[in-house]
């Protein structure tokens, strides 16, 4: 569940977000459609504690991004549009590292799990460049 209240972001002088109010329920999906600059990076950074609002409250499954970033962090995961997998890493490396930098219980056999669920297991040694580019997505979209 995310409950967005009034959320505001400002660049300067530019309003970036305006006063957002919206109710996503548990288990929904939802897609941000608007034109370039309409504020949809903007209000997804906010959501995921990347951005701090000037003004109002956003709260993902009980945790309030401001007070609590680490309790939201633990319960989302944003693929951005940009393939941003470290291309120094093999596959496996590049979940171990996240799994690790987001504390997660079991990396070792989580990474394992993922990779499985990602019908990656027999690439996990190989380095990304190895990859399709549907592989690569399929990798990002695992690692959040």
């Amino acid at each position: 569940m995310i409950r967005i209240e009034r959320l505001t972001r400002r660049f300067g002088t530019r309003v970036a977000v305006s006063d957002v109010s919206l109710h996503i329920p548990r288990g929904s999906m939802l897609g941000l459609l608007g034109e370039n600059g309409a504020g949809k990076t903007t209000l997804v950074r906010m959501i995921a504690t990347l951005l701090r609002p000037d003004a109002g409250s956003c709260v993902v499954g009980g945790c309030d991004t401001i007070a609590d970033p680490t309790g939201v962090k633990r319960q989302i995961g944003v693929v951005f549009q940009e393939n941003n997998l470290d291309r120094d890493l093999s596959v496996q490396s590049n979940l171990m590292f996240h799994a690790r930098l987001h504390r997660l219980p079991d990396a070792r056999e989580t990474v394992r799990a993922m990779l499985d669920r990602l019908g990656l297991r027999d690439r996990a040694n190989m380095p990304i460049s190895s990859l399709s580019g549907g592989m690569q997505r399929r990798l990002v979209i695992g690692r959040a």
